[in-house]
C-alpha cells in the first residue's frame, strides 16, 4: 500500500450536523459517500480534526464520517447539570447509524472514542464489520473496593464545575496562548505538534468579540463516569458476549500506561483469534503526530477480506 498515493488522491469533503433530540452531532466526512462507512471517534478533549493529518493516508474509496463526539468541537453538550457517564454516549452512536442507513460500519477510535467505540461494538454489533482501536483498551474496570471513592471523587468534581460556571466566564485565551495549550496539555507528558493541533483547535475555540478565544469542550468530560464494574464481570461478560468482528489494536510503544495498569483485560482480549494487537513507535497522539506509522497496517486492516494480520 503506498502512503503517499492515498495522499495525493482527491477527495471530497464535507461538514455538516447530524440533528439529535438535544441538538446536533457535527461531522466531517471525507469520500464518496456510496462507498463503505468508516465511523470515527476522537479521545477525551479533542474532536474531529484528530484525523486529518491520518485519514488522507488511508485508502480512499470509504467514506470516513469523522465525529465530533457531544460535548467536543462543534457538536452539541449533553443536557445540562448532570454528570457525563460512559454509557451516555451509546444513543448518540445509535442516532449516527440510523442517520445513515447502512447495514454495517466499520468504527476506529483513539483513546476515549476507541473505548467507546469498544463500548457500542458490544452493545450492538449486528452493526459493527470491523473495529480499529488506537492506543486504547476497552473501558477501564473499577475495583469494587474502591467504587465508592471512585464515585464520590467524579460527583464532587463535577459540582465544582457547575460551581465554578455559573459564578463567571470560562477562562479566555489569545489563539497562541490556545495553541500552546493544546499542544502542551497532553496525557503523559506528550507535546502534540503544530500541525497536528491546528486542526483541532479550530474546532474548538470560540471567539468572544475582543480578540481572544475560549474552548468549547463540556468541562464535565474532565469528570466522566465509567461503568462501576471490576475485572471479574468484565471476565464473564467476554466469556457471554465475545468479540465476533476482526478487532485491530494499535498500542503506542512510550505509553506502556494502558497495558500494564489492564494487562489482564488485554490478556483477555487476545485469546479472543479475531483480535490483532500491535505496537508501534511513539505516544499516545503517534496517529496524530506520526500518522504514516499507524497508516500502513490500518490499510491492510481495512483492505484484507478476512481482516486478520
Amino acid at each position: 500500500m503506498n502512503l503517499e498515493e492515498n495522499k495525493n488522491c482527491r477527495r471530497d469533503i464535507r461538514e455538516f450536523n447530524v440533528p439529535i433530540p438535544w441538538g446536533h452531532i457535527a461531522v466531517k466526512v471525507w469520500g464518496i459517500e456510496n462507498d463503505p462507512h468508516v465511523i470515527v471517534f476522537h479521545g477525551r478533549m479533542d474532536n474531529a480534526g484528530s484525523f486529518d493529518n491520518l485519514i488522507p493516508l488511508l485508502p480512499n474509496h470509504f467514506y470516513y464520517i469523522c465525529v465530533d463526539l457531544p460535548g467536543h468541537g462543534k457538536s452539541s453538550h449533553f443536557p445540562p447539570h448532570l454528570p457525563i457517564h460512559s454509557e451516555d454516549f451509546l444513543m448518540p452512536c445509535l442516532l449516527l447509524v440510523k442517520y445513515f442507513k447502512k447495514e454495517k460500519y466499520i468504527f476506529m477510535g483513539h483513546s476515549y472514542g476507541g473505548q467507546i467505540a469498544f463500548l457500542f461494538s458490544s452493545v450492538y454489533p449486528q452493526f459493527v464489520e470491523k473495529l480499529v482501536t488506537l492506543d486504547v483498551l476497552p473501558l477501564y474496570t473499577i475495583e469494587t473496593n474502591k467504587t465508592v471513592e471512585y464515585l464520590r471523587g467524579k460527583i464532587e468534581k463535577v459540582v465544582k464545575i457547575q460551581e465554578k460556571l455559573s459564578t463567571g466566564q470560562p477562562p479566555s485565551y489569545t489563539y497562541e496562548e490556545a495553541l500552546q495549550r493544546f499542544c502542551n496539555t497532553r496525557y503523559f507528558g506528550e507535546t502534540l505538534f503544530k500541525e497536528a493541533a491546528e486542526p483541532m483547535l479550530k474546532r474548538s475555540l470560540i471567539e468572544k468579540g475582543d480578540g481572544s478565544y475560549y474552548f468549547s469542550t463540556d468541562q464535565r468530560m474532565k469528570a466522566y463516569i465509567n461503568p462501576l464494574h471490576d475485572m471479574r464481570y468484565f471476565i464473564e461478560c467476554n466469556k457471554l458476549n465475545p468479540i465476533s468482528v476482526p478487532v485491530l489494536i494499535i498500542f503506542a510503544k512510550l505509553n506502556d500506561l494502558p497495558r500494564k495498569r489492564f494487562a489482564r483485560t488485554l490478556e483477555q482480549l487476545q485469546k479472543n483469534k479475531n483480535v490483532t494487537v500491535l505496537y508501534v513507535d511513539g505516544a499516545h497522539d503517534v496517529h496524530n503526530n506520526y500518522p504514516q506509522r499507524v497508516a500502513r497496517y490500518i490499510c491492510q486492516f481495512l483492505l484484507l477480506q478476512n481482516a486478520k494480520l
